[in-house]
């Protein structure tokens, strides 16, 4: 119950991101850079007296059926949850500060760091098995089926909502909201990644008696399994075991101090795995 609570906070957390990016950045430029934000920044723009809030609540309403349907219940109520909490922002950004005018003149700016704010937060959701709603629904369901990253899914999506952007806003801010699509999706995929990144370690350790102690302290300690084998040196001929784990970053860091105590002169190299499925990690 209290990693549900935590997940939902972080959910609301990154709502609350992307309803920045998208009231204070994009929607007064009219940079309508793919998603159903940017189609009801496209709406708000032909039908000024709805709330933009009320307009991407609308449209998430008509992609979620098919959420549900496609991706599960689960899914489907945690995209609800972030759906409604973008929504309810966006309105209430639109309360406290109405008509909001853009900060800067120069759209670059504002297409970047609104694009910064986004990103984190879909990021930040999508990593909690959710979605902000829209093409991003479109955009779970073309990974879940074709197995293409979540950036080129919701590349796809988008640029259908760039080209209606492009037909009402001109050609401008029309080229401007396919940049923002490229830098938002790749930004996605990145912190994603970061999000989930692992630590491949393999030690060497000096000698066969600190086998044990380092074996002992993965083990117990940090509760993670490793695996033993033994190798010869190229240069010397003599056997070695090596020891092999994959931990996240604290659990790396508490292994290293402890190397240090254990073995000072133990051989350790470090691999990044930007994916790890099995018992401890993801589930299959």
């Amino acid at each position: 119950m209290k990693q549900l609570v935590k997940e939902y906070i972080g959910i609301i957390i990154g709502a609350l991101l992307i309803a920045i990016g998208l009231y204070f950045f994009w929607a007064p430029s009219n940079l309508a850079a793919g998603g159903v934000s940017g189609l009801a920044i496209v709406l708000k723009a032909l039908f000024p007296i709805v709330p933009i809030g009320i307009l991407i609540f609308i449209l998430d309403c008509l992609m979620f059926m098919i959420g549900f349907i496609m991706l599960g219940k689960s899914f489907g109520l945690r995209s609800l949850m972030c759906s409604l909490s973008v929504s309810v922002l966006m309105t209430g950004l639109e309360f406290i500060w109405p008509n909001w005018q853009p900060i800067s003149d120069d759209l670059l700016i504002l297409l970047i760091f609104g694009a910064l704010f986004i990103a984190i937060g879909q990021a930040l959701v999508f990593n909690l098995e959710a979605s902000s709603g829209g093409t991003d629904i479109i955009a779970k369901m073309i990974t879940q089926y074709t197995h293409l990253n979540i950036g080129t899914s919701l590349m796809i999506a988008d640029m259908i909502v760039v080209l209606l952007a492009t037909g009402i806003f001109g050609l401008e801010k029309g080229l401007y909201a396919a940049l923002g699509v490229l830098i938002t999706t790749n930004l996605i995929d990145y912190l994603i990644s970061g999000f989930n990144v692992q630590r491949y370690v393999m030690i060497i350790p000096s000698s066969s008696d600190k086998v044990q102690p380092i074996n002992t302290y993965i083990l117990e300690t940090l509760e993670r399994g490793a695996t033993i084998y033994t190798a010869e040196g190229a240069y010397s001929k003599n056997p070695k075991q090596v020891i092999t784990t994959v931990i996240d970053r604290k659990e790396f860091i508490d292994l290293k101090r402890k190397l240090i105590k254990i073995d000072p002169l133990a051989f350790m190299t470090v691999q990044n795995l930007h994916e790890v499925v099995g018992e401890g990690f993801k589930v299959k």
